[in-house]
């Protein structure tokens, strides 16, 4: 599960016609992102297909590696926002796991296309690799300081807090990856209820005693 960073381009448009249009840009280069890949993407067929000229694609990205990091951003802004509570409560983790993790599931596979083509490209350039990581220690980061506030109300969780989140979170994520490359006969409630079993056993009897467990 990963956290996007958050990126400025090179000019966030103001109105909602600048908005539409580099909407329109991001579809294209999503699109073409998915058809070509990473690498062979180019800025003109973009262009070409998003219905406008090189000076409306400079309006608002540097060059090709701005926009289709901006796809990324927009791909793990939405993975973000779907799996991740603004703040964990411990009387509804449960609830809360198994939200986030279905809702990481379904948002991964509406956008599989996108994270297929991105999982080469991966491999390939130091700049995505640079991305992933930065994301995904925004996410340990953040699962830390929510460890700590469960210890504060008496969790005792004895793990390490930051080798912890990396397994927790990468169990998610390796299964997510598998999933649409391997594994797509399964449905999204078979693969979540399955990794909310794991974070149950793993998580939940670090419960201060004498705190029922929410019916």
């Amino acid at each position: 599960m990963q956290i996007a960073a958050v990126r400025h381009d090179r000019h966030e448009p103001i109105q909602d016609r600048g908005r539409r249009t580099r909407e329109k840009v991001l579809a294209a280069a999503r699109r073409i992102l998915v058809r070509r890949g990473y690498e062979a993407a180019r800025v003109e067929e973009i262009t070409r297909l998003a219905h406008v000229g090189y000076g409306t694609f400079y309006k608002y990205f540097h060059n090709k590696q701005d926009v289709l990091e901006a796809v990324m951003n927009e791909v793990y802004t939405e993975l973000n926002q779907a799996s991740f509570p603004a703040a964990v409560e411990a009387s509804r983790l449960e609830d809360q796991i198994r939200t986030g993790i279905t809702n990481y599931l379904k948002v991964y596979y509406k956008n599989r296309e996108v994270l297929l083509a991105l999982q080469p490209a991966a491999l390939l350039s130091p700049r995505i690799r640079r991305f992933f990581a930065e994301m995904r220690e925004r996410d340990v980061q953040w699962m830390v300081e929510q460890l700590r506030k469960l210890a504060e109300q008496g969790w005792k969780i004895r793990s390490n807090p930051e080798v912890f989140s990396v397994a927790m979170l990468q169990s998610v994520d390796a299964v997510a990856q598998d999933w649409i490359n391997r594994r797509g006969h399964l449905k999204v409630e078979e693969v979540a209820e399955t990794l909310c079993e794991i974070w149950f056993r793993t998580i939940l009897p670090s419960r201060p005693s004498g705190v029922a467990a929410p019916r």
